[in-house]
């Protein structure tokens, strides 16, 4: 959005022009760093310099900062800063270039200035500005005087060619301080380089700088080297062989003179570095010397040498391997086998390039074997297959397991091959053995009425017995793989009996094989249920062979089918009751319960005893012995029938109150062996129940407090008054607050009622003109009935009062209601306090007590047992009602009236 331009301000920032302005302007004070530095003589000379040019006894170099004007060098005044707030400076840098001040009396920008009119009574000003290139003020150098004074133009030329020199001055500190502190910068530079030995040198080789570096490296210190010959840490044969006199000519030859060779240390130690030695030149490309860099190396060097004797190692191992061992190039070509791979194969070094080597291979396994090759090494991953290669002394053909990997750089990119390949054969033989041993084990199970499956995974073939094949509902003679296992097998199951067999040849399972399901006869669609189990063999962490057996069991699977049912119905009748079930079994002192013991009660059906102690120990102790008695006179007698009311405990603590109705069933002899029985929780029953009975005594009560109360009230009223239209509009007000208070525990059954809505509902007439007038507030308390009907009535009264003679009497003055809770001592306590501002001045307390501080001091004092205290101050009444919190929330049992 584009920012307009306002007057004042600036169009890029938003702020004032003055603010941008002297923001910069601080900005390139700061960066001078001149704030609060020492003096130094050639600020002070320019100060004594302005003085005698201008004949002035004050003369001063002055930076104006924030709020403030630092002097640089200063001539007669004594101090080095002073406020901004009264300073001439201050209107200087307001000036273009130069202020002039012959006379500040005269001057109206300065007359009633406290450095004119006080001491030191200055009376002369001149200051010429010192402003940046960029055209800031910083500060000025000026001259004062205690007298009225006249410069001449010469003199004022002689100002400002000093402003000039004091910036150039300030520029040169600057640059020198930035010089300085690259100086310090680039040495921090060269010394933390500790790795690295640097050391300059003239161009006869002496040592004219040694970095921290060098002295970790090469073990001299700085000032042991400085103006030697660097050729010190030469090697005696270097020396003698004039390697340093011939590094430095290469460097000056050609521009650097590479090094890598052994070194000495101060100490005597050979170590191995490699560096560089370079020519110094100066900016017009006059060599001024040399510089050294060397870095030690000898324990990388070491580790190379550890390095290429391992893979000497290595090698020589590779070569007297009974194994084949061969490598490969990025590109999959075969680029080394090991002797035993000649020695087996009979091929030459040359045959084994491209595809050669897979001649040996048997020629049915030939297109696959190189298919799994070809495609490792499209994909970068391993490689594991099983191949027959010919063995040149026989031409017998053996198999192996070869497996390779990829061999990446440090960028993740194959640089190379490497693989093995392991003599298997007679691994095969015993398996093909292990083959017969199975068919041996196919005939000795075939009389148990089981069928035998046998699964080999290396092949991929799959054998069914008759047995199988009859339960599939196919001939003797068919073929089957995993394919026809898993069509016949009904759709609803085929996916677990798919995922059972992925799972039994995991490696990284256990191996086991266990699964039920139907088959489903195309033919004739007649289903029977199946149960397979088996064992996987693994070799080398690879799955070959699932073997196990399968049997039908369609007719176990139909009588669990039917008990199923049984059971869903009967758990069906369970779930569609909220009343916890139970099924007690007297034999084994067993009791089922249905879920409803958790969804009632709070118990999870796996936390629970399933015992009848269990349930007897939970029923309420006061009722316990009872219940106990009546349902062991049913079991144990020769009804069948038991019901009961009692208390049972729910898991959160609380009772349940409980009809139990249970049903015996007895054997041929009339035992009883089984009580099957529900409970039903009338909770809620029984408290309404208790609830009517106490609304009706509580009604009763409430209509006699009610009438007493409105009995004392117009007594009180006859008594107090002889007017009887005064008397009838006091009696018809405190019916009126009554009946509110009445009309709030009524929306709260009597109950509790809040305190803000009691306030709210006992002074409602009263804030209906002007609310602000009576300001109420405190933390929301929960009054019972009684409480609130004798709160209410007190507040009445002193709202009513208030009108009258009170606060609220006249058009200014107001009423402040505020409680609060005190949480001190033993119990807590409730503290009310109604405070009168701006009404008639109270001269002296009334002369005798009203009917409304007769009826406060009753309905609180006397109803809740609480204190009231009445203070007449000359600024207004102050009402405090306190009693304890427990007093004014206690829901007694009014209902025992």
């Amino acid at each position: 959005m584009e920012r307009k331009a306002v007057p004042g301000r600036d169009p890029a920032t938003g702020r004032s022009s003055q603010t941008t302005d002297e923001f910069a302007r601080l900005q390139a004070l700061a960066g001078y760093d001149i704030l609060d530095t020492p003096r130094e003589q050639e600020f002070d000379d320019v100060a004594e310099l302005a003085a005698e040019i201008c004949g002035t006894p004050i003369a001063v170099v002055n930076f104006i900062g924030n709020g403030r004007q630092f002097f640089k060098a200063e001539v007669g005044l004594g101090v080095r800063e002073t406020p901004l707030e009264t300073s001439f400076c201050r209107q200087a840098i307001l000036q273009s270039n130069f202020l002039y001040v012959p006379d500040a009396v005269r001057d109206p920008r300065f007359a009633c200035n406290p450095l004119v009119t006080g001491d030191p009574g200055l009376r002369f000003y001149a200051g010429a500005l010192l402003k940046t290139e960029d055209g800031h003020p910083v500060g000025t150098v000026c001259v004062l005087d205690t007298r009225p004074r006249e410069l001449t133009e010469r003199q004022q030329a002689g100002l400002r060619r000093l402003t000039r020199q004091t910036m150039a001055l300030l520029e040169a500190r600057r640059n020198a301080r930035a010089q300085q502190i690259q100086k310090e910068l680039q040495e921090r530079i060269l010394d933390s380089a500790t790795d690295y030995a640097v050391i300059a040198m003239d161009r006869s080789g002496r040592v004219t700088r040694w970095s921290a570096g060098a002295e970790r490296v090469l073990g001299w210190r700085e000032e042991e080297m400085m103006g030697d010959p660097a050729h010190v840490f030469f090697t005696p044969e270097d020396r003698e062989a004039g390697r340093p006199e011939t590094e430095m000519a290469l460097a000056l030859e050609q521009g650097s003179a590479p090094d890598e060779r052994w070194h000495l240390r101060k100490g005597g130690e050979r170590f191995w570095a490699n560096g560089e030695l370079m020519p110094l030149k100066a900016a017009d490309g006059m060599v001024q010397g040399f510089v050294k860099i060397l870095r030690d190396r000898t324990r990388q060097r070491a580790e190379d040498a550890e390095r290429n004797a391992s893979e000497l190692r290595f090698r020589s191992l590779v070569e007297v391997s009974p194994q084949v061992v061969w490598f490969g190039d990025a590109a999959g070509n075969i680029t080394y086998c090991n002797p035993t791979w000649y020695a087996y194969t009979g091929l030459t070094p040359g045959d084994t390039g491209g595809d050669g080597w897979a001649g040996v291979i048997h020629p049915d396994h030939r297109e696959r074997v190189l298919g799994v090759w070809k495609h490792a090494v499209a994909t970068e991953g391993p490689y594991e297959v099983e191949i027959p290669f010919r063995r040149a002394s026989d031409g017998a053909y053996r198999w192996f397991l070869a497996r390779g990997k990829p061999v990446r750089g440090d960028d993740g990119t194959v640089e190379s091959w490497i693989g093995i390949a392991i003599d298997i054969h007679d691994r095969r033989q015993a398996e093909d053995d292990l083959r017969q041993a199975r068919e041996q084990l196919r005939l000795a199970v075939e009389a148990t009425g089981t069928g035998v499956f046998d699964y080999d995974l290396v092949s991929d073939e799959l054998k069914w017995d008759a047995r199988i094949l009859a339960l599939y509902g196919l001939p003797p003679d068919a073929v089957v793989d995993l394919n026809v296992h898993l069509a016949r097998v009904h759709p609803d199951d085929r996916a677990r009996a798919d995922e059972a067999v992925r799972a039994a040849v995991d490696p990284a399972g256990d191996g086991v094989y266990d699964v039920t399901y139907r088959t489903v006869a195309p033919e004739d669609g007649s289903e029977r249920w199946v149960s397979a189990k088996g064992q996987t063999l693994f070799e080398d962490g690879r799955p070959v062979r699932l073997i196990g057996f399968a049997r039908d069991v369609s007719d176990s699977r139909r009588a669990e089918q039917v008990l199923r049912e049984t059971e869903e119905r009967y758990r069906l009748v369970s779930r569609a009751t909220n009343d916890a079930i139970w099924d007690w079994t007297f034999a084994t002192n067993h009791v089922l319960w249905n879920e409803a013991l958790q969804t009632a009660h709070g118990y999870a059906l796996d936390a629970v005893d399933p015992t009848g102690s269990w349930w007897i120990g939970h029923i309420h102790p006061d009722d316990r012995a009872r219940i106990d008695v009546s349902i062991h006179a049913v079991i144990d007698g020769t009804g069948s029938v038991w019901t009961d009311e009692y208390r049972f405990l729910r898991a959160d603590g609380s009772y349940a109150d409980i009809l139990d109705r249970g049903y015996v069933i007895r054997d041929e002899h009339g035992r009883a062996t089984r009580m099957i029985g529900a409970m039903l929780d009338i909770t809620e029953r029984k408290r309404a129940e208790e609830h009517q009975r106490l609304l009706t005594g509580e009604l009763q009560h409430r209509v006699k407090n009610t009438l007493a109360l409105v009995q004392a009230i117009a007594s009180q009223t006859l008594r107090g008054t002889s007017d009887v239209n005064e008397m009838r509009e006091a009696f018809a007000a405190r019916l009126i607050s009554l009946g509110r208070a009445h009309d709030i525990l009524t929306q709260a059954s009597w109950t509790e009622a809040p305190i803000g809505e009691v306030a709210e509902g006992a002074l409602c007439v009263h804030r209906q003109a002007n609310a602000s007038r009576i300001r109420i507030s405190g933390p929301n308390v929960l009054l019972s009935a009684k409480a609130a009907l004798s709160l209410s009535l007190a507040l009445h009264e002193l709202a009513t009062n208030a009108a009258k003679y009170g606060a609220l009497s006249n058009e200014g003055g107001g009423v402040d209601l505020r409680w609060h809770v005190v949480h001190a001592g033993d119990a807590p306590r409730f503290c009310l306090t109604w405070s009168e501002q701006g009404g008639p001045p109270i001269l002296s307390p009334p002369a005798r007590r009203g009917f409304g501080s007769r009826l406060i001091e009753r309905s609180f004092a006397a109803e809740v047992g609480g204190e009231v205290r009445l203070t007449y101050a000359p600024t207004g009444l102050v009402c405090r009602l306190e009693a304890p919190l427990a007093s004014m929330q206690e829901r007694r049992d009014e209902a025992a009236a």
